[in-house]
């Protein structure tokens, strides 16, 4: 590590970095807007200048951008040195000229990189009066506004955009001093990831439309350290929440990045940015509910569904507690349905009440074995689960059936950093240092080996070196042929024909000639072989090198692998719920069913649905949102979404991260399991299991007893501190120093300071008293620092540049019992064929970013983006059937039809139909894909007859 010196004091720096990154990781405070930790420099905006000496006799130096400058052994710099400073008030009074005097209504006020860079080198009046350059802004979508006037042309928002995440629609038009940084034509950004436009930009052109509707000053948020629930990467995220100055009730206003080395880094997808609205929606659950027990004339209810009227919280609490004591005195059995959206703590209770022998994971037998496909090869030592930057170091990617722009984001964002390896590695051979961005980008040649074989590839194809889109019964004898060719087998005996073969011979040879490979698989395409493939081509990888290979394995939901610990793999499936339903004919006790977050509708077919809830006298729900399981439900409990309760998700890494309340759900909205265990409370008479779920006071008590009982998961309750936990004497603030009018927001209603409620599962308090430092305790998401508003503040609490924050523990692994994977040889491949006739064709799920989840659909601003029902066709396909472009097609599957429009795709296998998993009106398809589908051109809906009027 090189030594320099500046302003006198000598420093131990990072050789690798710029100055720039030098001084700031020295906590030295130098004004900067081009530069970014993730994205290098340009030198664009010339703010980070400092004066470099020759050598100690050197009285004059020369002034040097710190962005572009490398740090050498023995280097003399200064900071404070008057001619820099005079230089970077000259810079950024220039930047001002034509920037709008708009700080007091403008929505970056308060965290905007700007104003801090403004204060930090003086410039606090202005000269200029001359007219300033206006621009007209642009319509950029439901989720960014756009004010153009702010901009200082840094350059930050292009180059993310367009080069760090691969979006084409946005660019810098024009010249000079009349750069417009927008799209040719007006219409939604169509990158994943615009808006990290919202944090990027230092200034306040690109802001948060959905944060717009609701809007407080950053310091009037109250925050806490949470999780991503849209998918099962495990974001770190830091929702916003603040009471209405009107007397409404306290609202989730927003979601910003928490940054996470390991996980997330600086950004954030779109979804998981934008989704949290769902939280605020029409749909949400805030009274129990109980069905109409009264005769109604007439009601449009379907058959089967309730008509619901609210209760008081008492009485219900004391039915399902008599529910309790009736299955305790046997003569009621109750069995409980968990969630994979769900948290540990709240499946572990519902488990514990009901007994592990009557609880069901809410997944239908397909999906839970394919969890329990990933869980069993992530316990072979030759696996190793790789973190975002593992991934983005990888000199060779295989993706095998998962489209990961749309079921894992962030890692695909991770991957196309890593298709920049080998002209990194032609940098660092030409001793280019990797943060001069433009240089490297420069660079001629290829990128990184990069090979897809699944159904659909979105974002990744201008990056991939190689694809094969096929079937997942020949991607997954794809992948068993590469497997066999890595282990040493003769390509004569190698069963694939052409592109394909040649695809096999040529992955195999660069996947075991890497330093660094990755293999990538997945839920995606519901295949179990297929993720047998990618085990068995990391083990024959890792048997050959004689270390762990990378294999990222994606699943789909928040706790998808969470569910699977609390499941025995033989029981556990829906299916199976609805076969010991059916198998106990001569049990003629009445059946209660507790069903904890979970639309049972997207899980399992209808066939099997109606024989559970033909079966079941009584349906108890406790969720968040109103969907089609409600409409079965006889008592309905309202269930605290993440951002509103505490609690553990595992990700797709086996990685378990706690969430901490970030506000108090308004009615009578609580966590699932404290419904359960105030249930439990009220039982007449106690079994150890009802007595335990009875006696939590707080979520640590859940974490401690899960800890106890799986050996897997005993590191949980390293996760975080317990509510006794204190600093200084002090809890942590979930509010800012400066945050204002918590007395005026009740003023409507009451003019007195009420206390703040009391969070009893976290050292954490609802109000502005208590620890307010990052830098002392990693349960504080509001990122702040002295001088330092906005989001750039992180570094003051990295261990380095983009290093970890410092005092965060991570989450935690879990524990599993180290075994490798069976031989899977798969013969049953050899033989396999497309099930398709002259009339039907393969149903393949096909993703997408907004739509597939279940809760982030029901964001306004999302589910004004969702596509419509659809499906795609292969043009061969599209002809056989007389079938054009964009005409409406009766798609049966399973005796259901659908009715949607038909899109012609030049990428969609042979024999096959692309079908969007889970969008709005489609969700009831989501459980039987894949599976055959018969196509034809529907019926009209209307006749008339002949008289009538039309």
């Amino acid at each position: 590590m090189p030594t320099i010196t500046i302003d006198g004091e000598r420093y131990e720096v990072d050789g690798d970095q710029n100055l720039l990154s030098a001084c700031l990781a020295q906590g030295i405070n130098l004004p900067y807007f081009c530069w970014h930790p993730a994205m290098g420099s340009v030198g664009a905006c010339r703010q980070c200048a400092v004066i470099e000496y020759k050598d100690a006799d050197d009285q004059r130096g020369r002034l040097v951008m710190s962005c572009m400058t490398p740090v050498k052994d023995g280097g003399i710099y200064s900071v404070t040195a008057e001619s820099a400073r005079e230089f970077r008030g000259g810079i950024i009074e220039d930047l001002m000229t034509n920037h709008p005097h708009d700080c007091p209504v403008c929505e970056e006020g308060g965290e905007c990189h700007l104003q801090d860079m403004t204060e930090m080198t003086g410039h606090t009046s202005r000269r200029y009066r001359g007219k300033k350059r206006t621009h007209r802004n642009q319509y950029l979508g439901p989720f960014i506004n756009h004010e153009m006037n702010r901009c200082i042309a840094c350059y930050r928002c292009t180059r993310f955009y367009r080069d760090y995440a691969g979006g084409d629609d946005l660019q810098p038009l024009g010249r000079n001093n009349q750069v417009y940084f927008g799209r040719q034509r007006d219409g939604m950004l169509e990158n994943g990831f615009s808006g990290n436009l919202v944090e990027v930009c230092p200034t306040g052109v690109f802001t948060d439309k959905t944060f717009s509707q609701h809007f407080v000053r950053k310091w009037d948020l109250q925050t806490a350290p949470s999780i991503c629930e849209h998918c099962a990467v495990g974001c770190n995220t830091a929702p916003g929440a603040r009471e209405a100055g009107n007397g409404r009730d306290a609202i989730l206003r927003r979601v910003v990045n928490l940054y996470n080395r390991n996980i997330n880094g600086y950004f954030l997808c779109d979804r998981g940015r934008f989704g949290y609205d769902y939280v605020n929606c029409d749909a949400r659950i805030k009274k129990v509910l109980a069905k109409r027990r009264e005769r109604i004339i007439s009601s449009t209810a379907a058959d089967g569904d309730r008509v619901h009227e609210e209760i008081p919280p008492r009485q219900a609490v004391q039915r399902l507690a008599q529910r309790l004591d009736e299955a305790l005195k046997g003569r009621r059995r109750l069995l409980g349905i968990g969630s994979p959206r769900s948290s540990l703590e709240n499946n572990y209770a519902l488990r514990q009440l009901v007994g592990a022998e009557s609880f069901y994971s809410g997944l239908n037998q397909r999906d839970l074995e394919l969890l329990h496909l990933i869980d069993r090869i992530q316990c072979d030592d030759r696996i190793h689960s790789p973190t975002t930057p593992e991934i983005e170091r990888a000199d060779a990617v295989l993706i095998l059936g998962e489209d990961l722009d749309n079921t894992a984001p962030r890692i695909a964002l991770a991957v196309r950093q890593a298709a920049r390896n080998r002209q990194k590695q032609q940098a660092a051979d030409l001793k280019i240092p990797l943060w001069q961005d433009a240089s490297v980008r420069q660079l001629r040649g290829d990128h990184s080996p990069i090979i897809f074989a699944g159904t659909e590839l979105s974002g990744l194809g201008d990056i991939a070196s190689a694809t094969l889109f096929e079937s997942p019964e020949q991607v997954a004898l794809f992948a068993d042929a590469i497997a066999r060719l890595i282990e040493g087998a003769d390509p004569a005996l190698i069963t694939l024909q052409g592109e394909a073969r040649e695809l096999a011979m040529r992955a195999a040879d660069l996947l075991a000639a890497a330093a660094q490979p990755l293999i990538i698989s997945g839920c995606g395409s519901r295949h179990g072989d297929i993720i047998r493939g990618a085990g068995r081509i990391s083990a024959a990888i890792a048997e050959k090198s004689a270390m762990p290979c990378a294999l990222y394995l994606a699943c789909p939901e928040a706790n998808s692998l969470g569910i699977t610990q609390l499941c025995d793999p033989q029981q556990g499936a829906l299916e199976q719920l609805a076969l010991q339903l059916q198998a106990t004919g001569g049990d003629d006790r009445p059946v209660s069913l507790l069903v904890l977050e979970n639309d049972l509708y997207r899980r399992a077919d209808r066939e099997t649905l109606e024989a559970i809830f033909s079966r079941t006298g009584e349906v108890i729900l406790l969720d968040s949102l109103l969907n089609d399981t409600a409409r079965r439900a006889d008592l309905i409990f309202p269930a605290a979404a993440t951002a509103e309760s505490q609690g553990t998700f595992v990700n797709s890494n086996a990685l378990a991260q706690r969430y901490y309340a970030v506000y108090e759900g308004v009615g009578f909205i609580q966590e699932s399991w404290r419904w359960l265990a105030d249930a439990a409370g009220f039982c007449r008479q106690k079994s150890a299991a009802v007595s335990m779920v009875a006696g939590w006071r707080h979520s640590t008590d859940l974490t401690e007893a899960i800890s106890r009982e799986f050996p897997q998961l005993r590191d949980l309750a390293e996760l975080g501190p317990d509510e006794d936990y204190r600093i200084d004497g002090l809890k942590v603030a979930r509010q800012s120093h400066r945050y204002s009018g918590r007395t005026a927001v009740r003023a409507k209603a009451w003019v007195a300071e009420s206390a703040p409620h009391q969070d009893p599962d976290a050292p954490m308090a609802f109000s502005m008293e208590g620890i307010q430092s990052p830098g002392k305790t990693p349960l504080q998401a509001n990122i702040w620092s002295p001088g330092w508003n906005s989001n750039q503040s992180i570094f003051k609490f990295q261990e380095g540049i983009g290093g970890a924050r410092k005092g965060a523990n991570g989450g935690v692994r879990l524990r599993r019992h180290s075994q490798r994977m069976p031989d899977w040889a798969m013969p049953a491949l050899a033989s396999a064929e497309r099930t398709a006739t002259q009339s039907q064709l393969q149903a393949l799920p096909l993703y997408r970013l907004f739509g597939s989840d279940e809760l982030s659909a029901r964001a306004a601003a999302i589910a004004s983006v969702i596509d419509k029902p659809f499906v795609t066709l292969n043009a061969h396909d599209a002809t056989a059937f007389s079938i054009r472009a964009g005409d409406s097609v009766a798609l049966e599957i399973n005796a259901d039809q659908f009715r949607m429009e038909a899109r012609l795709s030049a990428t969609q296998p042979a024999g096959t139909i692309g079908v969007p998993y889970g969008i709005p009106q489609l969700e009831t398809l989501s459980p039987l894909l894949p599976g055959v589908a018969t196509l034809s051109r529907p019926e009209p809906e209307f006749a008339t007859e002949s008289g009538d009027d039309q």
